[in-house]
């Protein structure tokens, strides 16, 4: 029997959840699926035919008509210093995928360059100039479509997500620390957002993550004292051209919110070297700007070697666990003129992020997983992985 002509409960499972509640698909739309040729063959956009096929067959049933793209993305260097490009040499999106946007009423995308959050700004103001909505679904293979980590209630985490936000306050204190040293402290400023706050539902949103896994970044003020850790989130490690996980952990002293030290080995240098680099494009000051904290929401955010063979997309979903805490450094987004939203995404792993009063992190643990509210989600959902991992990992 074809893999395409049965789909396992496992993956109907995902399927359903992506399509249901994160993707909020309707009778009639007409659905985008965006996936990148590379990926079948051992490039960055992991992805196979049978779950792109299984999607696109469920929302058919769903009476929405899907139609799959499978765009080559343009050819680029991995490192993207210390030649950072400008307007006029920044790679752009494909115009077939353009085209297609503009005839879809929702997109579903497993291209890593088209992320929304991380590389081009061009891609997120599409998608407003659009009110175009997209689900970015990172479980892009069966394998992943079966794990815990996709079968984990798209509900759930963003209860997790939603709550955690709330905990959010501006002018409070913030403080992260770990036992590696880190000790950073400062101010919360107003959400990013404008007025709108740090609480919000994705699935409102024209950007709209499956399997969710991250809250709202604090928007830092008068961040200060020593940040230390040992890995980056693999599509920042590849730009700067470090490994995930470092020789020598990196030590950085901070400022009013800018980095003014890099102490450590080979990585420390090239993260300097970068936002070195980076300030000649975007300025000092935002280039050296350092921003979070925010981490992972999803309990089960951590896949097999047999589910996903790729060690850096493993590390990739293991950001979103709960034990994962992120610093940005560098704003690249901030220069009207300059095409990328670049920066870094540094990562701790059982670290305690406390805000006023209430903790966030504490050794990897979520303080919202208590929540009355959180837990009445879960117990909606005793037949699916919670916010126990260890009855559904391994």
């Amino acid at each position: 029997m074809s893999s395409m002509a049965y789909m396992p409960p496992q993956a109907a499972v995902a399927i359903n959840d992506m399509l249901d509640k994160c993707a909020c698909i309707e009778k009639g739309q007409q659905v985008l699926i965006l996936a990148a040729p590379d990926g079948l063959h051992g490039g960055q956009n992991l992805v196979d035919e049978t779950a792109i096929a299984w999607i696109q067959a469920a929302i058919q049933a769903r009476g929405a008509h899907p139609a799959v793209l499978w765009v080559d993305m343009p050819m680029k260097p991995a490192v993207m210093w210390p030649d950072i490009p400008t307007n006029e040499t920044a790679w752009r999106i494909p115009p077939i995928v353009k085209q297609a946007m503009r005839g879809a009423d929702l997109l579903i995308n497993h291209i890593a360059e088209l992320s929304s959050e991380e590389h081009l700004k061009e891609f997120p103001e599409l998608l407003k100039e659009l009110k175009l909505p997209m689900v970015r679904n990172m479980a892009t293979t069966a394998p992943l479509l079966m794990s815990a980590w996709a079968r984990t209630p798209h509900e759930l985490i963003a209860e997790i997500r939603y709550r955690l936000a709330e905990m959010i306050v501006p002018g409070e204190r913030w403080r992260l620390t770990h036992s590696n040293g880190t000790h950073l402290e400062g101010e919360v400023g107003a959400p990013g957002r404008g007025g709108e706050g740090y609480a919000y539902w994705r699935h409102h949103f024209y950007y709209r993550p499956f399997p969710d896994g991250i809250y709202p970044a604090v928007n830092p003020v008068n961040t200060r004292g020593v940040f230390i850790f040992d890995q980056m989130m693999p599509a920042w490690a590849r730009n700067i051209g470090v490994p995930v996980r470092f020789a020598a952990p990196v030590r950085i002293t901070v400022e009013n919110n800018q980095m003014v030290k890099f102490e450590g080995g080979a990585e420390a240098r090239s993260i300097e070297g970068f936002l070195g680099a980076l300030a000649k494009r975007v300025g000092e000051k935002a280039a050296f700007e350092i921003r979070g904290p925010h981490g992972g929401v999803h309990p089960s955010a951590k896949v097999t070697a047999a589910q996903c063979p790729d060690e850096d997309y493993r590390e990739f979903i293991a950001s979103f666990h709960t034990g994962a805490v992120h610093m940005h450094l560098g704003q690249g987004g901030k220069a009207k003129d300059f095409p990328f939203n670049l920066h870094t995404a540094a990562e701790v792993r059982g670290a305690t992020l406390v805000l006023g009063n209430r903790t966030m992190h504490e050794n990897g643990r979520l303080g919202v997983l208590d929540h009355p509210q959180v837990q009445a989600v879960a117990a909606r959902y005793k037949d699916r992985p919670g916010l126990e991992e260890t009855a559904w990992l391994g």
